[in-house]
């Protein structure tokens, strides 16, 4: 996949998903002892390191003190940490969004309209719906912000 994304779109920055990342800890450690203590831990090296050198510190600490220098797993995602650590990622723009978002977002937008007996009607009446209030509560947000700008200005005009 990277080759072709590369292939198709040369200038687009493509990153990892920390969130499958996360999720495969418990397959991928799960013959080490305490692969949940390795979870939480791996969890605040990548979330809570502040530069690079410091994710770097801390990664190499983790390693060491579980026992998981040699784990072919781990040190594919450590060459591969430009696409997946926060801080490493910290100079592109992502317009507020995060590698996890997505996914998450999406379950939970989709979660909302269809379940397992849904039909496809049902689902399209539901996002329609969905659509409509959206659009409302735009509208709803444009009129507030017109109406606190021009009572600021009458505000403005009244001190002049």
């Amino acid at each position: 996949m990277k080759k072709a994304l590369e292939a198709c779109m040369p200038t687009t920055i493509h990153h990892w998903c920390i969130w499958h990342i996360m999720k495969k800890i418990p397959s991928k450690l799960n013959e080490y002892k305490g692969h949940a203590d390795i979870e939480q831990e791996m969890s605040q090296v990548v979330w809570n390191s502040h530069s690079k050198d410091s994710f770097d510190r801390n990664w190499n600490y983790f390693l060491l003190n579980f026992g998981l220098v040699d784990n072919k797993w781990l040190s594919d995602l450590y060459e591969d940490r430009h696409i997946w650590v926060p801080i490493y990622l910290d100079h592109h723009f992502w317009a507020g969004m995060k590698s996890t978002q997505r996914s998450e977002s999406m379950d939970s937008f989709f979660n909302k309209f269809i379940t397992r007996n849904s039909s496809l009607i049902q689902f399209v009446k539901q996002y329609d719906n969905y659509l409509g209030s959206r659009e409302q509560a735009e509208r709803e947000s444009d009129l507030s912000f017109k109406m606190c700008t021009l009572i600021k200005s009458l505000g403005k005009s009244k001190r002049n």
